[in-house]
């Protein structure tokens, strides 16, 4: 917790507009500045003089503390836009043009309901904290804020600790991937606006000059563009997150699975450990949940491993490998352990698959760290199949609908791995655009996706919904601080049964900064 300044808008709705005219999703520190300054300019403690009200000495110290610290954290809520598509109103806005031999009266159109709503308060906080004479201004500009961004955001302003959820990244690169670029005011921005504002009303117009002008279109002042910076903000560098299974029972076998048999083999290892533990078998380790249960992110996964995946851990063969998620209980593995034991082999297709060996190894610590002077990546192996299929996403501001692409879903299929962590709860018609969003944050690339075309789609999922289709696809992607370079991850549909498994694939590190990062 920090001390800074927390935004709740009464309507609970925001609505702003970029210089170009764009809906702005959250207000800035900049748009804080400025209203701040037109509180200190016409609130409760402006001076009057000769010329009219401005800024106290105390105000204008305040504000240009400002300048000079940005914050350093901000809390930016979780956005819905009000209106999924554009609502533009056409009226008559007393423009008449003579076109050819005619007099019209022009209709203009106008957005509507393009404001956005959160989920909770915005905040801006510093973190060595605000002195105690501008906090004591601040408190006051804060009461005289009626509203931040247009007219129809009114909103109260409070001096109070706030929960940061992304950081000032003073160091960051454009090539670092994820992170919030705001619009701070920079040292200079005060007198900036206040010289704007002077000379917008430097004198009354003549009755000529303030005549309508029936030809004339709705001209809104620019708001003054200098003394302004951008950082970006991040959310808080952490310790990559747990591994999603961290421990992984290898049993090891001299059979050779095809990658196209994978999911079929494994799922006859589910249901051969299933039918030995017997009735009550743990959804941990079923994978079916009752009804009204909430559902872990991940539960019991079963891969296989060619010899070559598993040879760091000193094994000859292939392997299956048994993913035990984190937030398995003892209870949950008692049953599992029971099973393990005198398990000999197991049949798929009327072929049979001995167990020869049972090794145990840390899902955070499975794979090799990348030679030195090298940055890992990561591609399916063999495909992943995503779990949703195309979103219908909302509209640009230039009322363009961005299409839902294969990098979407793999980002999706990613974030749901994780998906406890960056998207708990599902109460949002957009969970899984917001999820795909969200990966940004920790890190998350997608560098290549592509489509497979093969008619034997069915052979890489297990079960699906019947009203998404199937369709397998390759990737490269890089995980940011959600995994390590040696964590055991698998991702998308069937990925609790062999399908979706992510390996390691090492380039020069020079070259991967050349491709400056990717897709995100």
């Amino acid at each position: 917790m920090a001390i800074g300044i927390e935004a709740t808008f009464l309507l609970g709705t925001f609505t702003g507009h970029r210089a170009d005219g764009s809906p702005d999703p959250f207000p800035d520190p900049a748009r804080l500045h400025g209203a701040l300054l037109n509180a200190a300019a016409q609130g409760s403690t402006a001076v009057l003089d000769k010329v009219g009200l401005h800024p106290s000495a105390e105000a204008l110290t305040a504000l240009q503390w400002l300048e000079t610290n940005p914050p350093t954290g901000i809390r930016l809520p979780r956005v819905y836009p009000i209106a999924a598509s554009p609502i533009i109103a056409f009226r008559r806005e007393g423009v008449v043009r003579k076109e050819g031999r005619d007099w019209k009266d022009k209709v203009g159109g106008r957005s509507f309901s393009d404001g956005y709503t959160y989920d909770g308060p915005v905040g801006w906080c510093w973190e060595d904290g605000i002195p105690d004479n501008v906090r004591a201004v601040l408190e006051k500009l804060c009461t005289d804020v009626g509203c931040l961004g247009e007219t129809t955001s009114p909103v109260r302003l409070a001096v109070s600790e706030i929960e940061p959820t992304h950081s000032l990244d003073s160091n960051g690169s454009v090539f670092d991937a994820g992170g919030t670029e705001l619009r701070v005011p920079a040292a200079g921005r005060t007198a900036a606006l206040t010289a704007a504002h002077a000379t917008a009303n430097d004198k009354s117009p003549s009755i000529a000059d303030d005549r309508h002008k029936t030809d004339d279109y709705p001209a809104p002042s620019r708001p003054a563009r200098q003394a302004l910076e951008a950082l970006r903000y991040r959310i808080p560098d952490i310790e990559p997150t747990s591994a999603p299974w961290p421990t992984v029972v290898l049993l090891t076998t001299s059979r050779t699975i095809r990658p196209e048999d994978r999911v079929r083999w494994c799922a006859s290892l589910h249901r051969a450990l299933i039918a030995r533990i017997g009735f009550g078998a743990p959804p941990l380790i079923t994978g079916t949940y009752p009804k009204g249960v909430p559902q872990p992110a991940n539960h019991l996964a079963i891969q296989y491993l060619p010899a070559g995946m598993v040879a760091q851990h000193d094994i000859a063969s292939g392997a299956f490998a048994l993913l035990i998620p984190g937030d398995a209980s003892g209870e949950d593995l008692v049953p599992l352990h029971q099973a393990l034991i005198g398990f000999r082999g197991f049949s798929a297709d009327r072929r049979h698959a001995e167990v020869s060996r049972v090794v145990t190894v840390s899902g955070d610590k499975f794979w090799c760290a990348p030679a030195r002077g090298y940055v890992r990546r990561w591609t399916t192996n063999p495909v992943a199949v995503p779990e949703t299929s195309p979103q219908r996403r909302g509209y640009g501001p230039e009322g363009s609908r961005k299409r839902w692409s294969l990098r979407d879903a793999a980002r999706v299929s990613v974030g749901l791995v994780w998906r406890d962590r960056i998207a708990p709860r599902r109460d949002s018609s957009r969970w899984f655009e917001e999820i795909a969003s969200r990966t940004a944050d920790y890190g998350v690339e997608v560098h290549d996706a592509r489509l497979l075309h093969r008619t034997d789609v069915a052979a890489w999922v297990h079960k699906t919904p019947k009203q998404i289709l199937v369709q397998p696809y390759r990737a490269t992607l890089s995980l940011g601080r959600l995994a390590t370079e040696r964590t055991l991850v698998a991702i998308g549909q069937s990925r609790h049964l062999g399908g979706g498994l992510l390996v390691p694939v090492d380039s020069p590190d020079d070259s991967f900064a050349t491709l400056g990062g990717g897709a995100r």
